[in-house]
């Protein structure tokens, strides 16, 4: 077994993979405690994984040197996409870490009537994309999920998926309506406060089905978790 786990993108994985990243330096070298012919997993976040050998540790760069591929994963065929509502960073951070481990494929934040509405600063989107990156090295998924530009209201609905879901207190049962046959879906979730009259409007106008996803009212993150994963659960059994 590999002695850790990292992400490298596809276009700069070689043969011979330089390390630079003074983070990815220390955890290597300090805290997993890696030796030369140690090896590493290496993901490229679109389904392959590839086994490293260690073969260079220096005070600011690490080189690894391909040894096989070790797994491969054709692209989901049940993908799910997740819309939330701009809310506070720590709830953000919450939804994007725990939906990545079950299984979401893609992430579209937008703003809405009740939602925050400053757009994030190209700093915050840099940690999102972080966030989702550890949560996929720590559940091991092959699969990277890929996190949207920030959308209007307006914008997410009139995207265009087969099968489209907002959930609401006032919905129907998912289950009681469920097509296993479904291989893209999107659900949207309301922000603090509910989707406000008139976006119901919009969303049923554009195709979305209301679902209740559970008998309580539910925080933003709660029910953004609770429906990636009962979906995912209907989906894929």
């Amino acid at each position: 077994m590999p002695e850790a786990r990292i992400y490298i993108p596809p276009q700069e994985l070689n043969e011979i993979i330089e390390i630079r990243e003074n983070r990815a330096i220390h955890k290597i070298k300090n805290v997993l405690r890696l030796k030369r012919d140690n090896t590493i997993a290496v993901f490229d976040g679109k389904g392959k994984e590839y086994l490293y050998n260690l073969i260079e540790i220096k005070r600011n760069l690490i080189s690894l040197k391909k040894n096989k591929l070790c797994r491969e994963q054709e692209c989901p065929k049940k993908r799910i996409t997740l819309g939330f509502p701009l809310t506070k960073e720590e709830k953000v951070d919450f939804i994007l870490q725990k939906a990545t481990e079950l299984g979401i494929f893609t992430f579209l934040p937008f703003v809405s009537d009740r939602s925050i509405s400053a757009q994030p600063s190209p700093s915050k989107v840099e940690r999102w994309k972080k966030i989702i990156i550890e949560a996929s090295r720590q559940c091991e998924r092959l699969w990277l999920p890929t996190l949207s530009a920030v959308s209007s209201f307006s914008e997410l609905c009139k995207t265009t998926f087969s099968f489209k879901f907002a959930a609401s207190i006032r919905g129907e049962k998912l289950e009681d309506f469920i097509n296993p046959n479904i291989s893209e879906a999107l659900i949207a979730i309301g922000p603090e406060g509910d989707f406000s009259p008139e976006e119901y409007e919009s969303l049923i106008k554009n195709n979305f089905r209301l679902v209740r996803i559970c008998d309580n009212i539910l925080r933003v993150e709660t029910a953004a978790i609770f429906a990636a994963g009962l979906l995912g659960y209907y989906l894929n059994k």
